[in-house]
């Protein structure tokens, strides 16, 4: 099994309702568990007072891909001094959503549950967090996808990738025959990812 990604009909034409009740699941258990985890989490995302979303979740997460995307960035660490290619404000910008979200998760925390105007606030605010990574020109050739942090990557749609936009402009740009135009394009894109999160930081900001 070491030898293969994944079991050898994925995505075949032999995929099909027949092999799962023959052979994947005949007792349809395991099709059963999902549909009920499935049932759960819109349970609880329709139930619950505030939603049930993380900010600081979000805040490392951004930390952990803004050091990735930097990394792969510093492969080429010529190019970047040559370009003058920076990732400051990108890292400045992680820096003060996760300051926003940590103020926000105090607050969060002092929220009087019976004070139906903070509640409404508070879930409106969570909701403007996720829209605020929306990009409503998206990505460059790929207008379809408009998240700013998370999309599948554009050589590889099976394999999501954060900071697509950066990602993408750095996919093999060292065979790029232009390279002032394509780290350009790698510039621009560190400057719509930081418009982006210092954006998402504003909405979490105590609007009381």
């Amino acid at each position: 099994m070491d030898r293969f990604s994944n079991y050898p009909v994925y995505h075949t034409i032999y995929e099909t309702f027949e092999l799962v009740e023959r052979f994947y699941d005949p007792t349809f258990k395991k099709q059963l568990a999902v549909a009920q985890l499935r049932a759960g989490l819109v349970y609880e995302l329709a139930t619950s007072l505030v939603l049930p979303l993380s900010c600081q979740d979000y805040a490392e997460a951004l930390r952990s891909y803004a050091t990735g995307i930097y990394d792969l960035a510093n492969k080429h660490k010529t190019q970047l001094e040559m370009y003058r290619v920076s990732f400051d404000s990108l890292f400045s910008a992680v820096s003060n959503f996760t300051k926003e979200a940590a103020d926000f998760n105090y607050r969060l925390s002092q929220l009087d549950q019976n004070d139906s105007m903070a509640l409404r606030s508070t879930n409106d605010q969570l909701m403007l967090l996720e829209r605020a990574f929306i990009d409503p020109l998206g990505l460059p050739g790929r207008p379809f996808y408009r998240h700013i942090i998370f999309a599948p990557s554009r050589h590889n749609k099976y394999a999501g990738v954060a900071f697509p936009g950066i990602y993408d402009a750095l996919f093999d740009i060292d065979s790029k025959r232009d390279q002032h135009k394509a780290w350009e394009e790698v510039k621009k894109q560190i400057s719509i990812a930081t418009f982006t999160v210092e954006a998402a930081a504003g909405t979490l900001k105590d609007v009381i």
